[in-house]
């Protein structure tokens, strides 16, 4: 079983070392030890707690609808968590408090609309809060499928997301949240009439509040992203350039690094995400090579990867860095940067899924090729794929190499 081990217990050198756990047979399944000596229910608190940050975000920004939206996805991965330990071999690694931490995490990924029986769709009311229960049912399987803790290689939180987008695709888009004034107690529904969106370019924190509504209604960043990189964008005139599309169309960029702006419930403040992340490298749970890597690599490749540049109404300009037109300098390329790690659950999934003990190599330099491979793969799945579950994609893809870098790359061990 894969296991984290403290940043205190690592060696020098460059390859891990793993520590074997003291045996003690009376010790209960729930406080069975990691490699660290660590209870796994203290090791995950402890987790529970770093993401009490972007937790408290979601809560403020979407209200009422997205606690019980959390709720609903942790009761219901509860109760099947109950159900499925009592099913075949594999049941007894279906631990409470790690499915209930996946839950956690699997709510902050999702929007909090979805918590209504009528759900404006299309034209159409739609009943959309199945979706929640479901979702919770859904990942316990998963993990039992799986392998349970620490087990499987494959993060099931992101599988479970991703089966959710093919499944429902636009209905789980994002367009509410709440206005500053009605912060925690809003409703994030009441965002005025259906068809009209916002198109403010006044940072949230100092927008004038609009009487009677709870929240402001927008297209959000990601959506306006990745319709220009895919060349899908329609220009309102003859023609739309990078340069207009970051003036004119996308928020203050302000608004994605505090919040304000839609998005899923734990990942619209790109702040809470980073204190919540430094939190868990505060106490020496995760590796700081992988989120500092996968950032890194994934704001190079966003700089020199070719996007559009001008799209017109018959044709479509597309240039690497290199080969970009002169109106196009560095300072507009790094703020296009900007824009599409802070729209995206890049953060995220960089400090909350890719350092799982399961999911990432166990020795250093296999993290770090791990995390180059993801952030690189991040960047492509977000400017041709989709930035709102790019960097799910591409964690899901490069995590089915970590039992071959574990290969490659031998641990030594230490009795």
């Amino acid at each position: 079983m894969s296991q984290e081990i403290p940043t205190s217990l690592e060696a020098p050198a460059d390859e891990a070392i793993i520590l074997a756990p003291p045996v003690n047979p009376r010790r209960p399944p729930s406080e069975s030890l990691t490699h660290s000596g660590m209870s796994i229910g203290r090791f995950v608190g402890m987790h529970v707690m770093g993401a009490i940050f972007p937790v408290t975000a979601g809560l403020m920004l979407y209200g009422w609808r997205a606690m019980g939206s959390m709720a609903i996805v942790c009761l219901s991965a509860g109760f099947a968590a109950f159900i499925w330990r009592h099913i075949g071999m594999r049941g007894p690694q279906v631990r409470y408090g790690h499915a209930l931490w996946l839950a956690v995490l699997l709510s902050l990924m999702l929007p909090p609309h979805l918590l209504t029986d009528a759900h404006l769709f299309d034209q159409k009311y739609i009943v959309t809060w199945p979706i929640l229960p479901a979702a919770g049912i859904a990942l316990v399987i998963l993990i039992w499928t799986l392998g349970g803790l620490g087990s499987g290689r494959v993060h099931p939180v992101v599988v479970t997301y991703l089966m959710i987008c093919a499944l429902f695709g636009n209905l789980i888009v994002p367009h509410m949240t709440l206005q500053r004034h009605q912060l925690f107690v809003g409703d994030v529904l009441k965002a005025g009439p259906p068809n009209v969106m916002s198109e403010s370019r006044q940072p949230w924190i100092n927008a004038q509040p609009i009487i009677g509504q709870d929240a402001i209604r927008a297209e959000p960043a990601s959506q306006r992203l990745i319709f220009f990189t895919t060349g899908n964008e329609l220009p309102e005139r003859a023609w739309l350039s990078l340069e207009s599309l970051l003036r004119d169309r996308m928020p203050p960029l302000e608004d994605l690094i505090i919040g304000g702006h839609p998005g899923p419930i734990g990942t619209s403040s790109g702040i809470a995400i980073i204190i919540g992340g430094l939190f868990l490298l505060y106490r020496g749970l995760i590796d700081y090579r992988i989120p500092l890597l996968i950032v890194l690599s994934a704001f190079i490749c966003l700089l020199i990867l070719p996007i559009p540049v001008v799209i017109t109404e018959n044709a479509k300009e597309w240039r690497w860095l290199a080969e970009r037109e002169t109106g196009v300098g560095w300072p507009l390329a790094i703020t296009f940067a900007n824009y599409e790690i802070m729209a995206s659950p890049l953060l995220f999934m960089a400090f909350f899924l890719a350092t799982a003990a399961a999911v990432r190599p166990m020795t250093r330099r296999a993290r770090t090729i791990f995390a180059l491979l993801v952030g690189a793969l991040s960047a492509i799945c977000q400017l041709y794929a989709s930035v709102s579950f790019g960097p799910y994609l591409a964690l899901l893809f490069v995590s089915l190499l970590t039992p071959t870098f574990d290969k490659w790359f031998h641990p030594r061990t230490l009795v």
